[in-house]
Parts: C-alpha cells; sequence; structure tokens
C-alpha cells in the first residue's frame, strides 16, 4: 500500500546561485521530459516510485523562500507532488498537454516546483516530468525517467539515496578558468548604478507576470524523429569527419534558417548550447537532480560557397568540446560577478510592458520601465531593441546509454521539450534513446510562425539526409 511508504523528514536551505536565479522569476524558464512506455503502468506503483524520488532527490520537495533581497531553497518535509492522469488518445498529445501546463505557474513560496502528467493506455503511456528550471537541468530528467523506471520495474527494491550535490560556486570552479577581464573591472560599477535605483520584486509580480506573458505569446513545439538507421549513419558520419553530433545539427538547422530568410539577417550568426557542467566542475557531480548546466554563445557566419561537412568543421573548431567547457564555466564565473537581484529585474525589463493597468503590481512595474536610466532597463532594452537576438539555441542530452526494459515496461522513447523565448527563432531539444534521435523545434507563434518553422525542420531534413548518404 502507498500509505507504507514513508519519507524521513529532509532538511536543506541554502541561497540560489545566480545561474539557478536567472530562472526563478522567468514565466518561459520551465523544463519537460516526455518519457513514451510501452506496457500497462501501474498507477499505484507510479506514486511509490514518485515517493522514491523524494527520498532519492530531496530537492523534489523544495520551494522557494525569499528574505529581503536574499533568494533561498528549501525543504523540511516531504510535500505532495502532483500527479495527473489523463486518457491517452494519441501520440503527440504530450505536446499540447504540456504547452498548457506552461500557462499554470508553480506555487513557487509553497513548492513543490516538479510535476508529473501520465498520459495513460494500458498498452502504451506518456509519462511528462515538468519542472521548474531554477532546480533542474535536461540531465536531471533524463537520470529521474530512468529512476523512475527502475522503480516501476521493480517495486520491491530498496531506495538507493545519493549523496547531497556539490554546489556550483567560486570554490567548485577549476582554478584554471577565470570570469571575463572586462565584466571583472566593470561588475563593481554595474552593482554600483543598480544598487543606487535597485527594483525588488516579489512572487505577486512574478505571477502577475506569467499570467499576462501567456496570454501574450503562443507557444509551439514541434518533433523531428531520425530513424534508428539514419541516428546511426549521422554517427558515423560525424565520427568520419571529426565532429560531433550536436555541431552538425546546430548547422543543418542554421543553414535552413538561412536559406528560409531573405538575406540572411545578422541574428542568424549568433547561436547557443547548452553544456553540461557536471563532470567539469572541482567537484564533479554525479546523478543528482539539480542546475548543473552551462552554456557557449558564439559568432558563425554561414557561406553558401561551404559544402555542409565543411561548413560544421569550421563551427566545431570554434565550438570544439575545450572551448565549450572554458566558455561555459567562465560564463558561470561571471554571473556570480553581479547583483543576484539584477537577474530578477532583467525579467521584468524585458517583459514588464505587458503588464495591464488592471493588475496591482501595473503601478510598481510601470515605474520601474519607465526609468530609463536604469542600469538594467538600459542594458535589456539595447539587447532587444533589434527584435531576434539569436538564431537558435539546442539542449543536446546526447545518447543516454540506458536500458529499454525495466521488468514487464520499455522505456520505448524520451523526448525534451526545453520551451523558448520570444527573441530566439528557434529553440531545440535533442535526446536519443534507444537508436533514436528525437528533436523538439520550440518557437512562439507570434516571433515564427509554425509553417515556417515546419519548412526549417523539413530543409534540416533533407540537409542530413543527404550529407549521412553521401
Amino acid at each position: 500500500m502507498l500509505e507504507q511508504i514513508k519519507l524521513k523528514s529532509q532538511y536543506f536551505k541554502r541561497k540560489l546561485n545566480q545561474r539557478e536565479r536567472v530562472h526563478s522569476k522567468a514565466p518561459n524558464s520551465n523544463i519537460s521530459m516526455i518519457a513514451t512506455i510501452l506496457g500497462n503502468v501501474s498507477i499505484d506503483e507510479l506514486k511509490k516510485a514518485i515517493k522514491k524520488m523524494q527520498q532519492r532527490h530531496p530537492i523534489l520537495n523544495a520551494r522557494l523562500e525569499i528574505d529581503e533581497k536574499k533568494l533561498y531553497i528549501a525543504a523540511n518535509d516531504s510535500l505532495e507532488i502532483p500527479l495527473k492522469i489523463v486518457n491517452r488518445i494519441s501520440d503527440d498529445q504530450w505536446r499540447d498537454v504540456i504547452i498548457q501546463e506552461h500557462k499554470i505557474p508553480f506555487a513557487m513560496e509553497q513548492g513543490p516546483l516538479i510535476r508529473f502528467i501520465l498520459l495513460y493506455s494500458p498498452e502504451i503511456s506518456d509519462l511528462i516530468i515538468f519542472s521548474q528550471h531554477a532546480i533542474c537541468d535536461g540531465m536531471s530528467l533524463t537520470y529521474l525517467a530512468r529512476d523512475l523506471m527502475i522503480y516501476l520495474g521493480n517495486p520491491t527494491k530498496e531506495v538507493v539515496l545519493l549523496p547531497p550535490a556539490p554546489l556550483v560556486n567560486n570554490d567548485n570552479i577549476p582554478s584554471d578558468i577565470k570570469p571575463n577581464l572586462v565584466l571583472r573591472i566593470f561588475s563593481k560599477t554595474i552593482n554600483k548604478k543598480w544598487e543606487k535605483s535597485e527594483f525588488l520584486f516579489d512572487y505577486d509580480d512574478f505571477y502577475a507576470l506569467h499570467e499576462i506573458y501567456y496570454k501574450h505569446y503562443t507557444y509551439k513545439a514541434h518533433l523531428y524523429e531520425l530513424s534508428k538507421d539514419d541516428t546511426e549513419a549521422l554517427i558515423i558520419a560525424c565520427r568520419k569527419n571529426g565532429v560531433t553530433v550536436n555541431t552538425a545539427l546546430i548547422i543543418a538547422f542554421a543553414i535552413a534558417q538561412n536559406q528560409l530568410n531573405p538575406n540572411s539577417p545578422k541574428y542568424l550568426q549568433n547561436f547557443g548550447f547548452a553544456v553540461n557542467l557536471r563532470d567539469l566542475l572541482k567537484n564533479p557531480v554525479a546523478e543528482q537532480f539539480g542546475f548543473f548546466a552551462g552554456g557557449m554563445q558564439l559568432n558563425f557566419k554561414y557561406s553558401e560557397k561551404e559544402t555542409f561537412w565543411e561548413a560544421v568543421k569550421k563551427f566545431y573548431h570554434i565550438a570544439s568540446p575545450a572551448e565549450a567547457r572554458k566558455q561555459a564555466l567562465v560564463g558561470t564565473l561571471n554571473a556570480f560577478l553581479l547583483n543576484s537581484t539584477l537577474y530578477d529585474a532583467q525579467i521584468f525589463a524585458a517583459f514588464g510592458h505587458l503588464i495591464p493597468a488592471t493588475s496591482q503590481s501595473y503601478d510598481k512595474i510601470q515605474a520601474f520601465i519607465k526609468e530609463k536610466k536604469n542600469i538594467v532597463n538600459k542594458m535589456v532594452k539595447k539587447k532587444l531593441s533589434k527584435g531576434f537576438a539569436m538564431a537558435q539555441i539546442m539542449t543536446n542530452l546526447g545518447k543516454t546509454g540506458f536500458p529499454e526494459k525495466y521488468g514487464d515496461l520499455v522505456l520505448k522513447n524520451l523526448i525534451l521539450m526545453p520551451s523558448c523565448s520570444p527573441y530566439t527563432e528557434l529553440v531545440l531539444g535533442v535526446v536519443t534513446h534507444g537508436g533514436t534521435l528525437s528533436i523538439t523545434l520550440n518557437h512562439m507563434e507570434e516571433s515564427i510562425s509554425s509553417e515556417k518553422i515546419l519548412k526549417i525542420k523539413e530543409k534540416a531534413n533533407q540537409i542530413l539526409m543527404k550529407a549521412i548518404r553521401q
């Protein structure tokens, strides 16, 4: 019986670091994993497995606490994590369900900051893990999906507890990494200017922004999958050309974006991709649930004179694993240089103009965004003044290496849906499981239409198929 599973009270409390805090008041900072399961999933056993995950990963019981300017993540007991059961009626139902979930904000100060939806049928089900980005990254979701399958497949298995996760802070960054020199010089000036006109935003302000954000923007997502044979062919072709699958995918979509945009506007030269920090820190992170991601941003101009593989090699040269490591760790250190409340304010500087006059937060947010000399307003408005800031951001979780069979159940597929921004044309979520590479194409309809995204998808597919068959 479910009642027989009693969780030990686990208490922890710590400050959110700046990288986590970036997501804590952003309406579009939720991340999802879809696990497609063959076989009849027991609802009771799933509830038990979720309880076990709360023991294995105490951060699943977390909430956020505001103490004036400080923001803490805290847990002192086991929370009831929502599990919604919905009848599964189609293979792509998960997409619309997740889009609807984005419109429902987490109760940030009460927690939990994660919830589950099971799209159930006796033969095949989709388990959706929907989490606030401040407490997790994409790799966390893959580990959590696998762990849930382990305990679903073996209900009598004892919970294996993990040690506390190492913190991502200055002390855990390798000594060869230094923050950006320019930012080191100017961070004190930026912080002083911010402190002179500092605005503090609470979760009432966040909920007001969240509500209007999803009335103004329409989130869309589309799935692109490679067959097992094409996935293997792509991996072999990348090895043959001395590049990574990640760089090949980025360039395939980059070429498609350029070819479908007249005159290739300048933003199509700006790219970003996520970097897994788990093994890059001085104290490596194992399989703990948390936010252990960095990123790399770079400028790359596609030339029609280059073949696909020439372009991929050129991109790989400037986005090599060594360079990605350096930039991701430097970016993490850079974030620690700036006042933490500045990160909250960036969200309201970007989207505060959407708040209607009927909102209780209207006067406060208007006062902030009308203060044009405010350093945060100046920084954000300059960045967003030209519309799209980036061509694409990719999160590629790589090849999971997880088993497919768990007792009587089969983990058929994993799909990553990383959310999106109205200022990035395309956000790609990539994961390979069971030999199948799955990509979600995420975008805001008001920024770029589904019709155009589907053309980009088809063009990228043509480019990849031609490349792997050469």
